[in-house]
């Protein structure tokens, strides 16, 4: 088995724990169209899916690009005004860890499901060009397949210039855990925001990201003089 070099983040539910904010965009977005969907019904069916995906389970059919883009933007919206008008920020522990990895030189990439106005949205409020370049933000660009497809995850490695089993992947949605499975990860690590049941999984379970430090730490075997001392 090959040395852990590098990691791959998923965003949202990982990074940014806005899953009540995304819940509750889709819940206005839905009573928009007089639709009704349990949270559960929206974590297992539209976390981590593209829109494409989204969208025919919500309406039961199948719809034009066009058709995607506007209601996406619709929702998508209403899920960044509710972040502004709270000033929602990065789940505490990640910028620490950030810093950690960028001190420590261990290259990293965001895998997201996300598109890319909202991809454009957290680069640029969350200021991440202090770690990594945007190039390394790798969204849904609708030129491959969706978790739990791995192909995101390729994209993201190839980034790294790194192997699947080289990257430590840090993911929470059902959808993201399959996608790096199928991705080859060298590592899984599961970021519990959202207090679920992740027993069925065999992998790692944080439901404190502060942690991921010392899994970190842990996993990537650093030059004695490179290491980072914990503030």
């Amino acid at each position: 088995m090959s040395r852990i070099k590098g990691i791959i983040f998923d965003f949202n539910g990982t990074l940014l724990w806005d899953t009540p904010y995304h819940n509750k965009a889709w819940n206005i977005f839905l009573q928009r169209y007089r639709i009704s969907l349990s949270d559960s019904e929206i974590r297992d069916n539209m976390h981590g899916r593209t829109n494409a995906e989204i969208f025919k389970y919500i309406f039961k059919r199948d719809f034009s690009q066009s058709e995607i883009d506007s209601l996406a933007a619709e929702k998508e919206d209403i899920y960044r005004h509710l972040i502004i008008n709270s000033d929602f920020q990065l789940q505490d522990g990640v910028i620490p860890m950030f810093n950690y990895c960028h001190a420590c030189a261990i290259p990293i990439a965001v895998a997201t499901s996300s598109d890319k106005v909202n991809a454009d949205f957290y680069y640029e409020r969350y200021d991440l060009k202090r770690w990594f370049p945007k190039r390394r933000f790798i969204y849904n660009d609708y030129t491959f397949n969706g978790k739990p497809a791995p192909d995101i995850f390729n994209k993201a490695a190839k980034q790294l210039f790194l192997n699947p089993d080289e990257i430590m992947v840090f993911e929470d949605s059902p959808a993201g855990i399959e996608a790096a499975e199928n991705f080859g990860a060298g590592k899984i690590v599961i970021i519990n925001s959202t207090k679920d049941d992740y027993s069925k999984y065999e992998y790692l379970v944080l439901e404190d990201i502060n942690d991921a430090l010392s899994i970190i730490d842990l996993n990537i075997n650093l030059p004695r003089d490179n290491h980072y001392i914990f503030e």
